[in-house]
């Protein structure tokens, strides 16, 4: 997964295995600059825009199959600029809160 920071002119990239795919980083700053052209008609200065590769930090999972449980998870406390305190540790919480928001059609505060 990647996010793009609009503001901080950053694209950080989230992986729960621990990769970065910088192919995808720069395809995202190149649609950047595509929707800037098509929708300003000028160009997009891309010189200040970071491309951050996934950092040590980023929750890990320990397993081959829970990776869309921790995407979702990447994208709940982005999307509310909370710090990403969870864990492997957290699976089972971080599944029910998944289905507690699919059930309630809403995300969960």
């Amino acid at each position: 997964s990647a996010v793009i920071f609009m503001e901080e002119k950053r694209i950080q990239y989230y992986d729960s295995m621990g990769g970065t795919d910088r192919r995808k980083l720069k395809g995202l700053l190149q649609y950047l600059k595509d929707e800037y052209r098509a929708k300003k008609g000028g160009e997009l200065d891309t010189e200040e825009w970071e491309l951050v590769a996934c950092k040590r930090d980023t929750p890990r999972q320990l397993n081959g199959f829970d990776c869309g449980v921790f995407t979702c998870m990447f994208c709940d406390f982005i999307s509310k600029d909370c710090p990403l305190v969870f864990n492997q540790d957290h699976i089972d919480q971080c599944r029910e809160r998944i289905a507690l928001s699919i059930m309630k059609n809403c995300a969960i505060e």
